[in-house]
């Protein structure tokens, strides 16, 4: 296993739980170093009128991250299912057109209308109840507490600081080798024969975070998305914090905390939440209590995840598993358990 993500951690997981020996090399001295460092998450399925297969990959994702969350985690602290409120918004304050969910439908129990309270909570138009989709199953998880969890199993090796290049791990001779790297995939196998062109597309993106007083109720009690994100009441070392974001800057491959991304994702925060923005406006232009996270994420051509052999006929013992976008904290556990499935089969 290379990469210790929330993807090399959910694949090594799935792994070992099959009874295989896992070694986990990561560049970093820890694992979380890369994108899947981002201190908070939303985890939420992407829904669609025709129930694409997005759609019922991220079903399938929230399920199953939930369910380990509940075994694994501490509910408050690491994570929480406090519902996701979905604002249909494109960038440019369209709306999106969504009928109302009958019992016949697969959305039925996923997704509904909000509730004149919850939109009241948000500060938002109580007319405008159609134009927003309440996800009952929708929470918010903090991705280092669920990666240290993966990794926590006697079956699982953690090796970090291994800078190790793809021919390096070739000549170890693992009967099998999973790539789980991200955005630094293509990199990676740039040294070794018979690698494919994934194709992968690096995207850029901050967070803007700060602390805040527990008791402000201009906040909603879940998270809200639809236009970058928010999410609050979340605890950390220094007390409760909330968090806003995340820009996407497509084909970039730097991260770096910058003023810009702070004003992009406060722009967004105010058509997302305006009741919620004025009552950080204040903090959010004192840089001392501004915070932000940078990363770069890693998504395809048509946002689905690269989950399966690398090259078949050339390297039937490699792997890779990346791609998740900005959803990956949803799809890693489901994607991981059926790649280790096929590996499964594969060295049969």
């Amino acid at each position: 296993m290379v990469g210790a993500g929330v993807a090399g951690a959910a694949i090594a997981r799935a792994l070992a739980d099959k009874g295989w020996q896992v070694d986990v090399f990561e560049q970093a001295a820890t694992p979380a170093a890369g994108a899947s460092g981002v201190p908070i998450a939303v985890v939420s399925c992407h829904v669609s009128v025709d129930d694409n297969p997005l759609s019922q990959l991220t079903r399938a994702g929230v399920q199953r991250v939930l369910a380990f969350a509940e075994k694994h985690l501490v509910k408050g602290q690491d994570w929480l299912d406090c519902g996701v409120l979905e604002r249909r918004l494109d960038g440019h304050s369209k709306k999106k057109t969504w009928q109302a969910v009958t019992a016949d439908s697969v959305w039925h129990g996923w997704v509904s209308t909000p509730t004149a309270l919850q939109l009241a909570q948000a500060g938002l138009d109580l007319n405008a109840a159609h134009d927003q989709l309440w996800q009952a199953r929708g929470a918010w998880i903090k991705p280092l507490s669920l990666i240290q969890a993966l990794l926590n199993h006697p079956s699982i090796h953690f090796q970090g600081g291994q800078t190790l290049k793809a021919t390096e791990v070739a000549a170890l001779g693992y009967p099998t080798v999973v790539l789980a790297l991200g955005a630094h995939t293509s990199d990676f196998l740039a040294d070794l024969p018979h690698a494919p062109d994934l194709a992968l597309v690096p995207v850029a993106g901050q967070i803007s975070w700060g602390l805040h007083d527990a008791t402000n109720k201009a906040f909603p009690a879940f998270a809200v998305n639809g236009y970058g994100g928010f999410v609050n009441h979340v605890p950390t070392a220094e007390g409760w914090a909330w968090y806003s974001g995340a820009t996407f800057h497509r084909g970039q491959t730097g991260a770096k905390v910058t003023p810009q991304d702070h004003a992009e994702n406060y722009a967004k925060f105010q058509q997302l939440l305006p009741q919620a923005a004025r009552q950080l406006e204040a903090q959010w232009r004192t840089p001392d209590s501004l915070r932000g996270w940078s990363g770069v994420r890693c998504t395809s051509v048509n946002r689905m995840p690269v989950c399966r052999a690398l090259n078949p006929a050339k390297l039937p013992s490699w792997y890779v598993l990346t791609a998740l976008g900005s959803r990956g904290l949803t799809l890693a556990m489901v994607c991981a358990e059926r790649l280790a499935l096929e590996i499964e089969l594969g060295s049969d």
